[in-house]
């Protein structure tokens, strides 16, 4: 047996109840999650042989899916009142289906039930296979560290948790085989030997529930905190583009959940992009709406009142006027301004977006251009313009084409994620590549961000411009802070970018595009 098949089985061998029956459909829908759990999971319950983590995290689930609508097999009030009335040496008898193995289990779902983090996630995950998953994994995990960093330290004895409950389950099976043999005095020794190794094991997981609560209390809340940063980024990730709900969608999403859960990079490019997202579109709006109103081309007779010129309106100010204005109204003859929107040729070509990955840009400048990559593709998509993304530093480092017939946004984001910021910077290397990949029919836009300097010899420098002449495209540059004045020599236009004003950015990307 492989180590993979072994690790799988030890995670879904212990499935007895410890706090809660679960359902038959959350036994079905977290086995998913289970196979794509972390590998610290996997190593507490294979190396330290502690399988009931993993019972604990289908009960988690549970938990979470169902919320009210819960089958406790001990009532974890009474599991409660028990507990407190042991470490008071008071004499309590024991809740119905107690056992002693699970004291810990049974107040470590307690307090994580108790916490603030948990009121944050609750009302997300009923009914939501997917939240409720993602939570209960950013949990378990977190629970895991905290578990594994107590094993590190000796603070917890993992046999507590392991070794010691199977030689419990030991004893109950050489009791009940010494009552059927007849040998009751065997069985008494033995029942002996298990109450006390019971009470060993259950002051010891109280003790060490209490020693860890305020850590555990603290995973949950950084679990919950981490899960909402998913969510969130997730929903950057999506845009606005509608998803279906079916199996193959909550799998993808699980998939995608475990990225951003281990990749920071991807955390933040999501929230960048979520944020120049939102100003993009709110900008574009704005924009459509100045569009509608752009030129008087003269005047029309209408029953647009917001169109009207200022002496038909004064007509609705008199009382003499106003049955005048009425009857203008009802026979749509009132004097109005006659507009015509500023609309650019439609017929668009491709973009080539060339991005500067040289030292400097690391960082913001670094993060905001591949959100903006990633923006001006999804525009593209809307206008059914490929675009060629190509990196530069001292030459063309990688290069994509994204095609909005067969638009790939997995791929690009991965694209995006691959590269980081190092070397010089190239202007010669920009100009040489556009001239050999674009089609000088094309009627491309060329877009640069950069933030550097760097010399272009007088022989391309001509050849560019007589190419670009010939071709009708148009190079539209984007500086991050100081201005390069040798940019001057070959674009279009130069534009001063600040990564940190997205609705500027965003306007002047807007200007070029739209």
């Amino acid at each position: 047996m492989t180590n993979s098949f072994k690790s799988e089985f030890i995670h879904l061998s212990d499935n007895e109840p410890m706090v809660l029956k679960v359902s038959a459909l959350t036994d079905f829908l977290w086995s998913d999650y289970v196979r794509d759990s972390a590998p610290r999971v996997k190593y507490l319950t294979s190396h330290y042989d502690i399988r009931k983590l993993s019972r604990f995290g289908k009960e988690l689930f549970e938990a979470l899916y169902q919320a009210e609508n819960l089958s406790p097999v001990i009532s974890l009030q009474d599991a409660e009142d028990y507990f407190r009335a042991t470490q008071n040496g008071e004499e309590l008898e024991a809740p119905a289906n107690y056992k002693p193995e699970n004291a810990f289990w049974i107040g470590l779902l307690q307090d994580v039930m108790n916490s603030p983090g948990w009121g944050m996630v609750g009302p997300i995950c009923y009914g939501n296979q997917f939240n409720s998953g993602n939570n209960a994994i950013s949990i378990l995990n977190k629970l895991s560290e905290v578990i594994d960093q107590s094993i590190n330290n000796r603070e917890l004895d993992p046999t507590a948790l392991g070794e010691a409950v199977d030689e419990l389950n030991e004893l109950r099976r050489q009791f009940v085989e010494a009552k059927k043999q007849g040998d009751f005095q065997k069985a008494k020794e033995v029942r002996e030997k298990g109450k006390q190794l019971g009470k060993n094991i259950e002051e010891y997981h109280n003790k060490m529930r209490e020693q860890m609560r305020p850590e555990i209390q603290e995973a949950v809340d950084k679990a919950a905190d981490e899960a909402q940063q998913i969510n969130k980024a997730m929903s950057q990730l999506a845009g606005d583009q509608a998803g279906d709900h079916n199996r193959q969608s909550v799998e993808a999403k699980q998939q995608l959940a475990n990225r951003l859960r281990n990749n920071k990079k991807l955390l933040a490019l999501a929230n960048r992009l979520g944020a120049l997202r939102r100003t993009w579109n709110q900008r574009k709006r704005a924009r459509k709406g100045k569009a509608d109103y752009s030129d008087i081309v003269g005047v029309k007779f209408s029953d647009s009142v917001s169109q009207a010129f200022p002496t038909e309106l004064a007509l609705a100010a008199t009382p003499e006027g106003k049955a005048l204005f009425a009857m203008k109204y009802n026979q749509k003859t009132i004097l109005c301004k006659d507009y015509e929107a500023q609309v650019k040729n439609l017929d668009k070509g491709p973009i080539m977006m060339f991005v500067d990955i040289s030292g400097s840009m690391q960082g913001d400048s670094e993060l905001w251009s591949k959100a903006m990559s990633l923006v001006i593709a999804e525009e593209a998509i809307k206008q059914k313009r490929p675009v060629h993304l190509a990196l530069f530093d001292t030459r063309i480092k990688k290069h994509f084409t994204f095609d909005p017939a067969t638009a790939d946004k997995e791929e690009l984001l991965n694209f995006c994620l691959s590269w980081s910021c190092d070397g010089g910077t190239s202007f010669s290397a920009v100009l040489s590549y556009a001239m050999e990949n674009l089609d000088p029919a094309s009627r491309a836009d060329i877009l640069l961000i950069t933030d550097g300097h760097d010399n272009v010899s007088e022989d391309l420098l001509q050849d560019f411009h007589e190419w670009k002449q010939g071709s009708g495209v148009e190079m539209n540059c984007f500086c991050i802070g100081d201005m390069s004045i040798n940019l001057r020599l070959f674009a279009d236009d130069i534009r001063e970018v600040d990564v940190h004003n997205d609705a500027e950015s965003s306007d002047l990307f807007q200007d070029v595009l739209l």
